[in-house]
């Protein structure tokens, strides 16, 4: 996984560039009718996006803690912010250093574009969650684009101030969410610290506890296609 930059994209650039008058580029051949169709599919596409993140939104509102519902619904609310082009609405829910990691072919880097306002127009990417689970202060979301074959993973953090910090994105990569007990974590530094006190003692310390495994990437082709797989600890 790499860390692209010492901060992450800046949302000044964004809402800039998608709200500079004359902005969007228009296609330069084809009748107007050509066009219209195309923004109409487009702006349908939007819709349908915003839609469905919306049903998410509703469908799983009941099942999560309070603290875990607000994180959910925060990052529920930029995806409806990206998808229909609201920048202001995605500022406000970004903290201005957000930091960014990502881990996949470069060619899609789709949300990098989308933040730095490079792809604001008619042809962005647009990002529907097929699911989002919310661990503490970790938001897991993934979605698919069947057109393009690709499979995208987004680990969002919320901040106590109730805004997004961090962003850690992955593309055609299989992911596994993993957490240390507060038992097992408390174990691990008492053996740490009684073995520092007591190098000479013969007793054999207890076996570590085993990282509990709270998400793993749900594709419907896992079966029979491979991805690269990584493991991220919270």
């Amino acid at each position: 996984m790499v860390k692209v930059g010492r901060r992450g994209p800046r949302f000044l650039d964004f809402v800039s560039n998608t709200g500079r008058s004359g902005g969007r580029s228009e296609p330069k051949r084809g009748s107007r009718q050509e066009l219209a169709n195309h923004r109409q599919g487009t702006a349908a596409a939007a819709r349908e996006a915003s839609a469905s993140v919306s049903e998410l939104a509703e469908l799983d509102g009941a099942r999560d803690q309070p603290e875990e519902q607000d994180a959910k619904f925060l990052v529920l609310r930029l995806y409806e912010a990206l998808n229909s082009g609201d920048a202001r609405r995605a500022q406000e829910l970004l903290a201005p250093d957000l930091e960014w990691w990502f881990h996949g072919p470069p060619a899609h880097q789709h949300m990098m574009r989308l933040l730095t306002g490079a792809d604001h127009g008619e042809s962005r990417f647009l990002f529907s969650p097929r699911s989002v689970d919310a661990f503490g202060s970790t938001v897991i979301a993934e979605g698919t684009d069947d057109t393009r074959q690709l499979y995208w993973v987004h680990a969002w953090t919320v901040g106590p101030d109730g805004v997004i910090t961090q962003l850690r994105e992955y593309f055609n990569t299989d992911l596994t969410v993993t957490r240390l007990s507060a038992s097992a974590a408390k174990t691990t530094a008492a053996i740490s610290s009684s073995n520092s006190n007591h190098a000479s003692s013969s007793a054999p310390p207890p076996p570590p506890s085993k990282p509990k495994c709270l998400w793993q990437s749900r594709r419907a082709d896992r079966a029979h296609k491979s991805l690269p797989g990584l493991v991220l600890a919270i």
